[in-house]
């Protein structure tokens, strides 16, 4: 499950969760955009009294050409103004940043609520691309979901403890095959049933408890 940050509580933890996975990998942490658009991926407690859980985060930011504030272009980052898809279209693009899930949660259906995240954000803003600079892993795990959609713009970029792959998202090719987005929203789900239904857990990683 996941929820759009509308509070100062999900807020907090929203930051909360991100700052710990950027000591965790030494990622710099962008600033919190005015304008961005955020939202806090959940684990569900076992009881419905049980708070839930924040397990992961993605951030949505209007991109705009020179923008110096920029999160995925400007100096040691990628020329996503050369890329002829921002050229022809560049306010219609949107950069996605501080994407983050819990290892612990990686391989047990809930990557599969960031693409019911995507879809909900496709449904209320119609962009034509996403751009963004992702973690190794979490690019082919986006690759696994989204197939050729998801591109490799450019050299990984090597941090401290591992790689950044500049990626285009194109959202409005996947958002125009209706019987391809129902796939995937009827796989996400189905995905989320099994976890819910109590397969197997790999052993945690901190999480904020806090939402």
């Amino acid at each position: 499950m996941f929820s759009l940050v509308a509070s100062k509580r999900q807020e907090r933890s929203f930051r909360r969760t991100w700052e710990f996975f950027c000591r965790k990998y030494g990622w710099g942490n962008d600033p919190y955009a005015i304008d961005g658009i955020r939202y806090v991926l959940l684990r569900g407690g076992r009881m419905p009294w049980l708070r839930r859980r924040t397990v992961g985060t993605i951030e949505f930011v209007p991109y705009r050409p020179g923008n110096p504030r920029s999160t995925v272009e400007g100096p040691y980052k990628h020329p996503f103004s050369a890329e002829p898809e921002i050229r022809d279209d560049p306010y219609r693009i949107w950069e996605i940043d501080k994407l983050c899930i819990a290892e612990a949660y990686q391989r047990q259906g809930h990557f599969g609520t960031f693409l019911e995240i995507f879809y909900d954000h496709a449904e209320r803003f119609a962009p034509r691309c996403y751009v963004a600079l992702v973690e190794r892993r979490l690019y082919r795990m986006l690759r696994i979901v989204f197939g050729l959609a998801v591109e490799q713009r450019g050299p990984a970029m090597q941090g401290p403890t591992s790689a950044l792959i500049p990626v285009l998202f194109d959202i409005g090719r996947i958002m125009q095959n209706k019987a391809e987005v129902a796939r995937l929203l009827g796989e996400a789900k189905r995905r989320t049933a099994d976890t819910a239904a109590g397969k197997p857990r790999a052993r945690r990683t901190p999480i904020d408890k806090r939402v």
